[in-house]
């Protein structure tokens, strides 16, 4: 009976906290036969206490076949408590938990000058400092060797992430950042974190969003494509009521989570590469005002445009803010550019002719999963060709799609999104 209530309240505390939830993915997970804590939590990467926490767990609770668990996710705010020590501070107790300061206080809605008092619960958000990707949890026997051998890192890049000396000595139960400085020796990396958290789980008719630092009404919108005043409507609020942080937003129709800006968030340089040669370009597309950077629009201008023409025009500035979108879905990956502006003879212009749109594909990302995003931002052109290597986007005042399924050498056949047979004939797509 004992057990049983035990169950029951952490279940429940699960489905209250429940935000574990990777981009099409469930974070649910129904115990099997033999699981236990320890090799589920390592299964999915993550920190035993960090899970045994999220679930309302200890290490001595049943695990019984065929409850569910919820898993979280780095970047969210699990509502994992602290109790603060004597001796403690911001700094120490961030530090600690490998968090930023300015996120701790956000959490727990304290001022640049407030301290921590002995004895009070504060909130611990899961946002890496930095928006760092990957932590460990210091258990007995951890040493920074072993450490940087089992991530493959330098330890001088280990101790400068974690601002911590050669011979110190590591603290149980400390959270390391693990820098990803060396994953990829090579690899294209943003120079700072982007600030993208996904923290939301995917529910019948939406997703529930949980509110983390920084982030407002305007900015979870954004994100989702949905209208502000859509998403305050079905949480019962006003568009200009107060975000605290951890309240959890129903977003409607949303499809899946994504990342959504978060305190601290600072528009990132972007990798292009023009696939016909290969020219590379890493630009910063937006100031820090929001504004459309001049430079980054003409140089990705030309890299986009004809390969041997001195004509040329900039692109519009709608399509410069939604391959911003883009690299914002798809933080830090490389946005490989296929056409750009074409000019075109009299009588025959198009979005290309115009400056209005861009053939391009996103390395790592299937073009269908681009295509389908490309749908979601407001008057926009988007199509998709199964059979080759790039979707069309485009800017315009009404929103279209379409969907060409020839064959590389056969007659186009375009269908509708959502169509299940190509049209019989050649059908004219909307003007690319």
């Amino acid at each position: 009976m004992r057990h049983s209530l035990l169950l029951a309240i952490a279940l429940c505390f699960s489905l209250i906290w429940s935000t574990g939830a990777n981009a099409g993915k469930n974070r649910t997970y129904i115990i099997k036969k033999g699981d236990t804590p320890g090799a589920v939590a390592k299964r999915f990467h993550v920190p035993l206490d960090e899970f045994l926490r999220y679930n309302n767990l200890s290490k001595n609770s049943s695990f019984r076949i065929g409850e569910k668990l919820q898993i979280p996710n780095k970047g969210e705010v699990t509502g994992s408590k602290y109790v603060v020590r004597p001796g403690d501070s911001v700094a120490k107790v961030a530090d600690f938990h490998g968090v930023s300061q300015d996120d701790l206080r956000a959490a727990n809605g304290m001022g640049k000058k407030a301290r921590l008092r002995v004895g009070k619960k504060i909130v611990i958000p899961m946002v890496l400092r930095g928006g760092a990707s990957r932590s460990h949890v210091i258990r007995k026997g951890d040493t920074l060797a072993s450490l940087a051998k089992k991530y493959g890192i330098k330890i001088k890049h280990l101790t400068a992430a974690n601002k911590i000396k050669k011979k110190q000595r590591l603290k149980l139960g400390r959270t390391l950042i693990i820098p990803d400085e060396e994953d990829a020796p090579g690899a294209y990396r943003p120079r700072k974190s982007s600030k993208l958290v996904k923290s939301g789980t995917k529910i019948p008719g939406g997703v529930r969003h949980t509110v983390q630092p920084g982030q407002s009404l305007w900015m979870i919108a954004r994100a989702y494509n949905v209208k502000g005043v859509r998403i305050a409507r079905r949480n019962d609020m006003s568009t200009d009521t107060p975000l605290s942080i951890g309240k959890k937003l129903i977003i409607p129709g949303a499809k899946e989570v994504v990342p959504v800006r978060v305190k601290g968030f600072t528009i990132q340089p972007v990798r292009f590469v023009r696939v016909w040669n290969n020219e590379t370009i890493t630009v910063r597309l937006m100031t820090r005002s929001g504004k459309i950077n001049k430079n980054s629009r003409r140089r990705l201008s030309k890299l986009s445009g004809p390969r041997r023409s001195r004509r040329n025009k900039l692109l519009h500035p709608r399509i410069i803010h939604m391959i911003q979108r883009v690299a914002e879905r798809w933080p830090g990956k490389t946005i490989e550019i296929v056409s750009g502006y074409r000019p075109g003879q009299k009588g025959t212009e198009s979005q290309h002719s115009n400056a209005r749109a861009l053939d391009f594909r996103v390395l790592g990302i299937t073009n269908k999963e681009l295509y389908d995003f490309c749908t979601e931002l407001p008057k926009s052109g988007c199509g998709y060709y199964p059979n080759s290597v790039f979707i069309h986007m485009d800017a315009r005042k009404k929103s279209a799609t379409w969907t060409d399924v020839s064959s590389p050498g056969e007659p186009a056949r375009y269908i509708k999104k959502g169509a299940k047979k190509p049209a019989p004939t050649h059908t004219p797509a909307p003007t690319e």
